[in-house]
């Protein structure tokens, strides 16, 4: 026999012990319409499938145009010429500065 909790009595919700479900309780019959929360969860799992693909460079942003597999590590590539650049350029600066402190 299974056992039931009420939740809400002005909404008919009921707890089913054995099994964990919450379904709508009208009296002997227990109906569960999980179309709007399976279609939220579909969301939600779409939206953690791209948080978890978006620490991988190999795969697309989630709202990108077509065939821009691989902007992550392009961005990566691009990235390192840039600061590598001014850091490098810094770098000559300074040395070019003490060096030319040194013989004046």
């Amino acid at each position: 026999m299974a056992y039931y909790v009420f939740i809400d009595e002005k909404i008919p919700l009921v707890y089913n012990v054995e099994t964990g479900v919450i379904t709508k309780g009208f009296g002997d019959v227990l109906f569960v319409d999980t179309s709007g929360i399976e279609k939220e969860l579909d969301k939600l799992e779409k939206l953690v499938e791209s948080y978890k693909n978006s620490l991988d460079p190999r795969y697309p942003p989630l709202n990108s145009f077509p065939n821009r597999d691989g902007v992550y590590s392009i961005a990566g590539y691009f990235k390192g010429i840039f600061f590598g650049f001014w850091l490098g350029l810094g770098i000559m600066a300074l040395l070019a500065i003490l060096l030319g402190v040194k013989y004046l």
